[in-house]
């Protein structure tokens, strides 16, 4: 693609249901992107509270967004599902409700695609309220096989629509894990993919309303992603896998665990897991010195 060329438009959906105040600051956050060239689908999947009334009326106004409302509640995959479907642009990319884009978040993508590339993800932002981290702050030209052992690239990514269009979307069987699994057929189907150092997301972890791919059948769903992508694993990308059920399960390691797991590679991440259960005691220990003082240490 010729970067001299007039910039191509890009379409954000994002899925919305019962969080009107978060979807406001979201939405927000597109509008303040220094990329001109975009419009956002909000798809509301049949919201019980005000939401669709508070939205279309706050945004009547506003040409660069769209509203689309489920007939029933489908699911935040269906929704997104929808949007691509609806979406006029070359290129789309997500955001969920409860999120953020950084201001130079679609232009930073648009700079770094190549069509090389399957797709263009970024290091992106923890925000837990009164801490924030940066995750995967270096850059990755992601292949199949390391987006197996691991999923490093984030929930969102900058891909050509009919890409998307081709593998028919997000995975709606799929009752978690389901970004993940889209990114794996991206990569699969066209290539590895493209992860850049600059963090231009910021995923909001610090309310206390649910995320949207928060699931209680999350167990399940990753033991269906991994028999879904079963014939393309190694046995390095299996134990991989199964490191990563037992942090869902926050079962301790022993140290001949530790060492056994190691051998498939994520050393620095098995070894801060390894590390952390380790110490766990002395972290309680903290908690109750801090709450209780030395005196209280001893008393039952």
């Amino acid at each position: 693609m010729n970067k001299q060329q007039a910039k191509p438009l890009i379409s954000v959906y994002m899925p919305t249901f019962n969080r009107v105040d978060m979807a406001i600051r979201a939405i927000e956050s597109v509008l303040a992107q220094d990329y001109p060239y975009f419009e956002l689908i909000v798809v509301d999947d049949a919201s019980t509270d005000d939401s669709w009334s508070r939205l279309t009326n706050r945004y009547i106004n506003e040409e660069r967004v769209r509203f689309f409302r489920q007939p029933q509640g489908m699911g935040a995959c269906a929704a997104r599902n929808r949007a691509i479907e609806q979406a006029k642009g070359e290129f789309v990319t997500g955001l969920d409700d409860d999120d953020e884009f950084l201001p130079h978040r679609l232009s930073s993508l648009y700079a770094a695609y190549d069509d090389q590339y399957s797709c263009v993800s970024s290091s992106y932002i923890w925000d837990y309220g009164s801490v924030r981290k940066t995750l995967f702050n270096y850059p990755e030209v992601v292949t199949l096989t390391a987006l197996l052992d691991l999923h490093s690239m984030s929930n969102q990514a900058l891909v050509k629509r009919d890409r998307m269009i081709a593998l028919q979307g997000f995975d709606t069987a799929l009752a978690a894990f389901q970004d993940y699994d889209m990114w794996v057929r991206v990569v699969q189907g066209f290539g590895p993919a493209l992860r850049i150092a600059d963090a231009s997301y910021k995923v909001n972890v610090g309310h206390e309303l649910g995320r949207i791919t928060d699931s209680p059948k999350r167990l399940d769903a990753h033991k269906q992603f991994v028999a879904k992508h079963r014939a393309h694993m190694s046995e390095r990308n299996l134990q991989n896998q199964m490191f990563y059920r037992l942090m869902m399960q926050k079962q301790p390691l022993s140290l001949a665990q530790w060492l056994h797991y190691c051998r498939s590679g994520l050393v620095t991440l098995k070894s801060r897991y390894y590390f952390k259960q380790k110490l766990a005691w002395l972290s309680r220990m903290r908690i109750r010195l801090l709450n209780k003082g030395i005196s209280g240490m001893f008393k039952k």
